[in-house]
Order: structure tokens, then C-alpha cells, then sequence
């Protein structure tokens, strides 16, 4: 007797396509407001770094400040009209604010740097955010930001290529909105590392863009012989300028650094060797940090249902590990102490620094992952505390890559070699604690496929028990 088979059911995958309510009312009135404000403080902070400042310093200090508490404000308390936010924008955001501008404050005595970083990252983050929800009006509507922006910033100025300072993290917005959509509409998506990705590289293109078009203007030439030339005037200038340092200390005035051109010189090779590496990981930072305000958004704003398991996961390659052990071990032997290294050295050193970030990033969240199933969490405090410590500053990342690294090679072998059987047996489901909130999207799978499973088994028990045998 011919006996039907039974087809193995797909089981549904979570995702919730973003659905375009858009954020109308006040909220999305003051997030418009808070965009253009931001653009507002590129062109600002930038000009003071290309010797072309607008305001002196004290004045530009003071803005930053105010601009820094605008936006701690906004990420602390969302005001709760429109689609009324779920909770806030992100609290985790605002240490990672405090922590930053007191590091900058305290090593360069200015708020600047912080006030662009920042910008930078809520213009793409909450530009995108508002972009994958916004209705079509709202879409057509969304330009007057950048062209407001952009004219404020002609008519403070004057120059129409300090202007455009003012656009350049609007595309990278516009190809993360596009990104977070992908991931959270399908299956087959682009996943979370992938946006990053793409992000970075649109963010990094306009900013090479805006970076040949100066070089341009100052020299007249794009030719590689003049850009090497300029290169090494710098390094000859900063060089000169480290050597001659004057310190007074205990009202003696010494100049620590004299006489030590040489080795102030392999120190300043090293820098701009490793300029391009830290410029992309910089990048990466950037569109890493946007992305989470742009997934945080959308928690804040009611679609947390789109924001599943697939779209916050942030993993890291097995090939990108192991890239960065190899990249790190010839850089350890071709560079050692000798700063000043051969090519084979710079470009593992670059590579290095470019896949730090992420690994680190990967290692941080699998760690929170780690201790969420052992039911506690370290605070905010703690890592407060390791931002304000240059040393753990410095040591985390690398202490974090390599835990990231560990995991992700030797994990699924340990785990093979612990429980060989473990393709043979179906482990029960756990019971969840309240500390650890709803079950996840790989977790609801796999009891969906045991549900499956077991449903089979007994449909096929009860057909061989109805079914009658040969002898009958």
C-alpha cells in the first residue's frame, strides 16, 4: 500500500515589514528641527579645523555645549505626542554623550569634536530612522532639511563649498534607511553587519568627494607626486612643531622633546601610516552608532514589532576573525617597536585597526548576550567608568576583539567536542525568567520546529495504527 509522505512545513519567519505611519505632530516637527540644527553644526565645527572659523573659539565652545545638552535632551525625554513613543529615543545614548564629551573636553579643551561626532551620528541615525517610516508626502517633504541647512549655511558664510559641508550625512541617512528596510521586510535581507557596511561606504565616499573637491581648491592638482609632496610637509611641520613643546613645570620651562627628532619622527610615520585604517574604522564608528539610534527609534516609536531578532543581531564573520589574528600577528613581526614599518606592515596594521572596531562591538554584545541568560547585567556605571580610563580606553577594544574572535572559531568546536550527540537528541525548551524578557526570534523557531516534530510523530503513529496489514 502506497503511503502518502508527509512534506515538512516551513515554518513562518518573523518579519514585519516597516510600516510607513510616518511621525507626524509635534515629535516630527522637533525631530525636523533638531536635524537642521544638527546639520547646522558640520559646516561649524569643521571651518575651525580648516583655519576658516566663523566664531572664536570661547563663542564656538559654548554653542557646542548648548547644542550637546539640546540633544541629550531630546534622547532622554521624547515628547510624547503623535504616535506616542514606547519609551525613550535611548538612554543608553546619553552616557555614551557625557562619557565622549568629558574625554574630548579633558584632552583637546573643546566640545567641538564631540558636537560633530554627534551630528554626524544623529542626522544619518535619526534621518534614517525617520526616512524608513515616513509617508510619501513626508518622503517628498523630508529634502527641505538638507536645503534649509544648506542655506543657512551659504548665508553664514558666504561660500557656497563650505555649504555642502552641511549635506554630507544626508546620503549616507537616505542608503541606511534603505538598509534597515531591506533587513526588516524579508528573509533574505541585508543583515545587520551588511547595512553597517554599506552605510560606511556611501558615508566615506562623500566625505573622499568633499575632501578631493578642498584639495582641489587649495592646490590646484590632484596629481599623487603633489599630494605626497604636501604629505611630507606635514609630517616635516608636525614634527618641527612636537620637538619644539615648551613645558612649565614647577616654573621651569623645559623642552622635553629636543633633541629627540628621531624617534619624534618614527612616532609621527606611524600616525600616518596607520591615518588610513583609523579614518575607516572612524567611518565604521560613525554608521555603527547610527544605526543604533536608528533601530532604537523605531523601538521609541511603536515598531518594535519590526526590529526582530534578525535586524538587532550583529555578528562578525569566522573569515573577518580570523583575518584579524593574522593581520595582528604580522604586524607584531613586521612592525614590533619600529613604528616607521615596511608596506606589509602598514597594510596589517591598517587592517587590524579597521576590523577591530566590529570585533570589539560583536564581543561587547555577546557578552550583555552572556549575562542576560545568567540573569544579571553590568551597569552603566562600570562602563562609565572604563570610558573615563585611558588605559582600559585603549585595552577594551582589543580585549574584546579577541574574546569575540575566541568565541567565534573555537565555540562551535568546544561545543561539538562537549555534546557529540547532540544532533540525535532534542534538548527541552528552558523556562524563562522574567529578567530575560520575551523569547527571541531563534528561539521561537526552534520551538516551533520541536512543536512540528512532535505532531508528525504522532499523525504517522496514528496512521500505522489505523492502517490494516498484510495478513488481514
Amino acid at each position: 500500500m502506497n503511503r502518502s509522505t508527509m512534506r515538512p512545513e516551513t515554518p513562518p519567519l518573523s518579519v514585519t515589514p516597516i510600516p510607513r505611519h510616518g511621525i507626524p505632530g509635534f515629535s516630527g516637527f522637533l525631530l525636523h528641527l533638531v536635524l537642521t540644527i544638527s546639520a547646522l553644526m558640520i559646516p561649524l565645527g569643521v571651518t575651525h579645523f580648516l583655519g576658516v572659523p566663523f566664531m572664536d573659539a570661547t563663542t564656538a565652545n559654548g554653542l557646542s555645549l548648548v547644542y550637546l545638552i539640546i540633544l541629550l535632551i531630546y534622547f532622554w525625554r521624547t515628547p510624547k505626542t503623535g504616535h506616542t513613543p514606547t519609551r525613550k529615543v535611548s538612554r543608553g545614548v546619553t552616557p555614551m554623550m557625557i562619557a565622549a564629551s568629558l574625554f574630548f573636553y579633558y584632552f583637546l579643551g573643546s566640545l567641538l569634536p564631540a558636537a560633530i561626532l554627534f551630528a554626524l551620528i544623529f542626522v544619518i541615525g535619526e534621518g534614517a530612522m525617520f526616512l524608513s517610516t515616513a509617508t510619501g508626502s513626508q518622503r517628498i517633504l523630508f529634502p527641505i532639511v538638507p536645503l534649509l541647512a544648506y542655506g543657512v549655511t551659504l548665508f553664514l558664510f558666504g561660500r557656497y563649498d563650505i555649504a555642502l559641508l552641511s549635506l554630507i550625512p544626508f546620503p549616507a541617512a537616505m542608503v541606511l534607511a534603505a538598509g534597515t528596510r531591506s533587513s526588516a521586510g524579508s528573509d533574505k535581507g541585508m543583515t545587520r553587519v551588511g547595512v553597517i557596511c554599506l552605510t560606511s561606504l556611501v558615508f566615506g565616499a562623500t566625505l573622499l568627494g568633499l575632501t578631493a573637491w578642498f584639495l582641489y581648491q587649495r592646490l590646484g592638482t590632484l596629481r599623487p607626486s603633489v599630494l605626497f609632496e604636501q604629505l611630507n610637509i606635514l609630517r616635516e611641520k608636525t614634527v618641527a612643531a612636537l620637538v619644539s613643546i615648551k613645558l612649565n613645570i614647577g616654573g621651569k620651562v623645559s623642552q622635553p622633546l629636543l633633541g629627540k627628532e628621531d624617534e619624534v619622527a618614527n612616532i609621527v610615520n606611524g600616525i600616518i601610516n596607520t591615518l588610513p585604517g583609523t579614518l575607516v574604522a572612524l567611518i565604521n564608528f560613525v554608521s555603527a552608532m547610527a544605526q543604533m539610534v536608528t533601530l532604537s527609534g523605531l523601538r521609541a516609536y511603536g515598531f518594535e514589532t519590526s526590529v526582530s531578532q534578525r535586524v538587532r543581531e550583529f555578528r562578525i564573520s569566522v573569515v573577518s576573525a580570523v583575518m584579524f589574528v593574522l593581520a595582528w600577528i604580522v604586524a607584531l613581526v613586521a612592525v614590533g617597536k619600529n613604528t616607521s614599518s615596511t608596506m606589509v606592515g602598514t597594510i596589517a596594521e591598517n587592517l587590524t585597526i579597521v576590523l577591530m572596531p566590529g570585533l570589539a562591538l560583536a564581543g561587547f554584545f555577546r557578552f550583555l548576550r552572556s549575562m542576560a541568560k545568567k540573569g544579571r547585567g553590568p551597569g552603566c556605571f562600570i562602563f562609565l567608568i572604563f570610558l573615563l580610563v585611558p588605559f582600559l580606553l585603549l585595552s577594551i577594544p582589543m580585549i574584546l576583539a579577541f574574546y569575540e574572535v575566541a568565541l567565534s572559531i573555537f565555540g562551535p568546536i568546544f561545543a561539538k567536542l562537549k555534546h557529540p550527540n547532540d544532533k540525535d537528541q532534542t534538548p527541552p525548551s528552558p523556562k524563562r525568567s522574567k529578567k530575560q524578557g520575551p523569547p527571541t526570534d531563534e528561539e521561537l523557531f526552534e520551538q516551533y520546529c520541536q512543536e512540528q516534530a512532535k505532531q508528525r510523530g504522532e499523525a504517522q503513529n496514528d496512521h500505522d495504527r489505523h492502517e490494516p496489514s498484510d495478513q488481514d
